[in-house]
């Protein structure tokens, strides 16, 4: 029994260098095609994870523009000229303009700022939306839709139409929001 074991031992077989290359050809196509799949899976979760990034930022920025339109209920509603936004305001019971209701809704710098009557326009924003990605000025419009009442410059009803291009990082992502909200 000692025998059969030591001469066990003793036998030198091996692994031929055809046989090597063959399972070394299989593991690197098997480790490729891994490796792809795990590449490509994370790539997409990196840009899904992006898109509905956007997505809650542009739910964001559209949510604050309804809420501050209803909230204010503008008797008169403004394009400002450079169409950047528009400027809401209420009237009293004369039909004369009441300064202290003014607020104005526009593009600046890349964010949408909401700002009250008196305030300059150097960071005096009551609110300005605070997030991530930043709204691409010349992609984006805020217009008013409607007829202006008896000649004047103003609207009474009408809808404004909202489109914001938002952008990710310098060179990321960009996705566009379109809305149309009543007055």
């Amino acid at each position: 029994m000692r025998n059969r074991f030591v001469n066990g031992l003793k036998r030198e077989e091996g692994v031929t260098l055809i046989e090597l290359l063959a399972v070394l050809s299989l593991m690197a196509m098997i480790l490729g095609v891994v490796s792809t799949t795990i590449f490509f899976g994370f790539r997409s979760y990196n840009h899904v994870g992006t898109e509905n990034r956007l997505r809650e930022e542009g739910d964001i920025l559209m949510s604050s523009v309804i809420t501050e339109l209803y909230v204010s209920a503008p008797d008169h509603v403004y394009a400002l000229a450079d169409g950047s936004g528009f400027r809401m305001v209420n009237v009293d019971a004369s039909g004369t303009e009441v300064a202290s209701t003014e607020k104005i809704v526009r593009i600046v710098d890349g964010q949408l700022q909401i700002q009250k009557a008196g305030l300059s326009g150097e960071g005096d924003a009551y609110q300005s939306t605070k997030v991530d990605s930043r709204i691409v000025p010349e992609l984006s419009s805020i217009e008013i839709e409607g007829d202006t009442a008896g000649g004047f410059d103003y609207y009474t009803t009408g809808l404004i139409n909202i489109k914001l291009v938002l952008q990710l990082g310098e060179n990321g992502s960009r996705l566009e929001l379109e809305s149309r909200f009543g007055f």
